[in-house]
């Protein structure tokens, strides 16, 4: 009996591991299904904004206060945060709900990613990456780039919509770093 359930569990961990292999990522135009953007292989934001004459001291204040304004994960975490440097780095949370329809089950899907920021020479880039897809009810999670769980159609809805909210994270950290309003 107990030979034949540990048969039966290693031929379902290979039956799991020959699906994903079967699962290569699909890259269109250098974007992961045509949504979001690749870089070194790996799912990349990044933006540069110019500040005008705010100084390191002052960018770096201003982007680690909306940083930790925007943390709102009880994980969510800055790893790092060196004014000397003007480097801020943490692991961030972005949930994202689709509704059921007739073509999409819906759901909550949590991904977890890197969130750095680099304040020099009265700019600063914004970089999001390292994005994971977190498995509910488990400590486990797959890198964006393998994960294929879902049908085409699925990925494309979820896609999109972590794009439009990561975007939105970049805007938000524009308008509330280089748009300041003192009070």
């Amino acid at each position: 009996m107990n030979s034949l359930f540990l048969t039966v569990l290693a031929a379902g961990l290979f039956l799991v591991g020959s699906v994903q292999a079967q699962c290569p990522p699909t890259l269109t135009n250098g974007k992961l299904h045509g949504i979001l953007p690749v870089m070194n292989q790996a799912v990349t934001y990044t933006e540069v904004v110019d500040c005008g004459s705010v100084s390191q001291a002052e960018l770096f204040r201003r982007a680690r206060l909306w940083l930790m304004q925007s943390s709102h994960a009880a994980n969510d975490n800055v790893s790092l945060s060196d004014k000397e440097t003007g480097d801020l780095v943490g692991r961030m949370t972005q949930v994202v709900t689709l509704p059921r329809s007739e073509s999409s089950a819906g759901g909550v899907y949590s991904f977890r990613y890197s969130f750095i920021v680099e304040c020099t020479n009265r700019k600063y880039r914004a970089t999001i990456t390292q994005i994971t897809v977190e498995d509910a009810g488990s400590a486990r999670s797959t890198p964006i780039e393998l994960y294929c769980q879902k049908g085409d159609k699925d990925l494309q809805a979820i896609y999109a919509e972590l794009d439009k909210q990561v975007k939105n994270t970049l805007t938000l950290l524009q308008e509330n770093v280089k748009n300041y309003k003192p009070f």
